[in-house]
């Protein structure tokens, strides 16, 4: 692949991070409570880092799904990535991965529980790191040898991923401290 390709596709999925994170955050700002930004703002630093972590979510499994209709698209592709990718497996991993990743998104915006996306975040973000079919994969051959929609795919995923675990980890040590900080007052 061509190194100029591979930063472009970078910048286009950071250039899509970074509108997803400024319109949750106006969002959250725009829809905030009065009285919210009390107890030195972090209820409504909590709720945006909530928010952002459902978003987060939302958009990996949104991502996914759309790697599962590339993948669908190209079941007779010859090529040596799509067979690589077939000795792998089927399509089981990249549907199961939408689907907790909308539970987890539909938790955190909806605002039913934390406990899920915080254990699910983290879950992936270590799963990710530390099995070799995943993010080493990617980094020893994905940016050099794989399609590039592929690479673009791998791209938001590595966003939403971070996005998600930071902000289900920055939401639940907010909150922590605010509630911490009230008992002791």
């Amino acid at each position: 692949n061509d190194g100029g390709i591979v930063v472009a596709l970078f910048l286009a999925s950071g250039t899509i991070s970074l509108a997803i994170s400024v319109t949750v955050s106006l969002y959250e700002l725009s829809t905030r409570k009065s009285g919210v930004e009390s107890d030195d703002g972090n209820r409504g630093h909590a709720r945006l880092l909530r928010l952002l972590s459902g978003w987060a979510n939302l958009g990996n499994a949104a991502i996914h799904l759309l790697l599962l209709t590339y993948m669908l698209s190209n079941s007779d592709n010859e090529s040596e990535y799509w067979m690589e990718e077939r000795k792998l497996g089927g399509i089981e991993g990249p549907v199961g991965l939408a689907l907790f990743n909308l539970a987890a998104g539909l938790s955190a915006t909806r605002n039913f529980t934390m406990k899920f996306p915080l254990g699910w975040n983290t879950f992936v973000a270590l799963a990710g790191t530390l099995v070799p079919v995943v993010w080493l994969r990617f980094l020893e051959g994905g940016m050099a040898n794989w399609p590039y929609p592929i690479v673009f795919v791998w791209f938001c995923i590595f966003f939403f991923e971070l996005t998600a675990v930071c902000c289900s980890v920055g939401h639940v040590l907010i909150e922590g401290a605010s509630d911490s900080k009230g008992k002791t007052d």
